[in-house]
């Protein structure tokens, strides 16, 4: 029970775009099924050790409020003879989970992003014409919208394609700060009662738009006879080709400064959100990577932060699994969580705890401390110290 409530917590992020997928957008259902189970085995990964916990609360839990445990004590059973089995199948879901995050879980998530470039090219595929669609960027202020009258019934080529790209230019440190300091100046203003200052907040205010207004914003526009859009699955790329052309580049603040490029050919990718080498060749990101590819990058000393972090979660969270079962055994004793309720209540506080030690340290180690390793091992640390005190002191009395 608590292994599904969790697991869907965690997907429920990705049912919206699922669906979008199968219901708006004409994706394949097996493809987006296949998608669903190669993602599956990253979330269990997350949702094992938090439904562990659950199981361990309300099991133990349920035998301490039936008495069970007193008659076990009267009985002069050492309780370890019944809370051994429970850290050994911990121990084994921990080495487990190890084995499928070196293995199996980077694999599947390397097929995950292959069959979204599958479902992503399918999709484009069927863009019906006279109709205009808006690709996705991975830079923040920019937008491209796509469109194309028909489609050839002989050679199934889209043609008079228009790609419509907008950027509009992040604004420098010191323009930031000069707003920033402006919106204060004007804020501790208008907060004064005296009507004399009213004008000095209008000008303020005129600023401050102008400010705004001072971003650029660049457009280009691709205009183009023909077209086709193809998908190297194995490269993770989609590419649309184009044939006779040109490319219109403007700025809006300066409309007469106008450039126009011809082509005969033109190749533009469309997957921008991917990591890609200079020589554009598809780069898997950390949570791809086998443990071998991890240490080699780790070794070039070349932004190692990330893929240390990547390294250390992989061995991190399963332990989470004796960590948790540490601490939940003398817990539900004491605390006797018979209620489902009560037993997710303690559960989140728990979870809530440890990943949010854990987040600290994966922050810690993206920007390359030193002492990322021990902070990201830390919660496991804490809460099996804690548990193993609890423990004793539950064992002994």
């Amino acid at each position: 029970m608590g292994l599904g409530v969790f697991t869907f917590v965690f997907l429920v992020g990705q049912l919206y775009r699922l669906i979008d997928l199968l219901m708006t957008s004409g994706a394949s259902p097996l493809l987006v099924g296949q998608l669903v189970l190669s993602l599956l085995p990253g979330i269990l990964s997350l949702t094992t050790p938090m439904a562990l916990l659950v199981a361990i609360l309300m099991s133990v839990g349920r035998l301490s409020a039936d008495r069970e445990i007193i008659a076990v004590r009267m009985s002069g059973v050492n309780l370890m003879h019944i809370f051994a089995p429970i850290l050994v199948v911990a121990g084994l879901l921990s080495a487990l989970m190890i084995g499928a995050n070196i293995s199996l879980v980077p694999h599947l998530n390397l097929r995950a992003t292959d069959l979204a470039t599958q479902i992503e090219f399918n999709v484009l595929s069927s863009i019906p014409p006279n109709r205009f669609f808006e690709l996705e960027t991975s830079k923040e202020g920019q937008s491209s919208v796509f469109f194309y009258e028909r489609r050839n019934p002989t050679t199934n080529q889209m043609e008079h394609i228009n790609i419509k790209t907008t950027i509009e230019e992040d604004l420098s440190a010191e323009d930031e700060a000069r707003q920033e300091q402006l919106r204060e100046k004007m804020k501790k203003l208008a907060q004064s009662q005296d009507p004399a200052l009213k004008s000095e907040v209008s000008k303020l205010k005129r600023a401050v738009d102008q400010a705004q207004r001072s971003r650029r914003v660049r457009e280009s526009l691709i205009a183009a006879s023909r077209g086709e859009i193809r998908a190297d699955i194995t490269a993770r790329l989609i590419t649309l080709e184009l044939t006779n052309g040109s490319i219109h580049y403007v700025d809006v603040d300066r409309p007469t400064n106008y450039n126009v490029i011809k082509f005969d050919h033109f190749t533009k990718g469309i997957r921008p959100r991917m990591s890609r080498t200079d020589e554009g060749a598809y780069e898997k990101t950390p949570r791809e990577m086998t443990v071998a590819e991890l240490r080699q990058k780790i070794s070039e000393r070349l932004k190692s932060g990330k893929y240390r972090t990547e390294l250390f979660q992989r061995f991190s969270i399963p332990l989470a699994c004796i960590a948790f079962a540490l601490v939940a055994i003398p817990l539900a004793v004491y605390v006797r969580p018979t209620a489902k309720a009560i037993a997710f209540g303690i559960s989140f506080f728990l979870i809530f705890l440890y990943y949010g030690l854990l987040n600290y340290g994966i922050s810690l180690g993206k920007t390359g401390s030193g002492v990322a390793g021990f902070a990201i091992f830390f919660p496991n640390i804490l809460l099996a110290l804690i548990g193993s005190l609890l423990m004793y002191r539950t064992v002994m009395k």
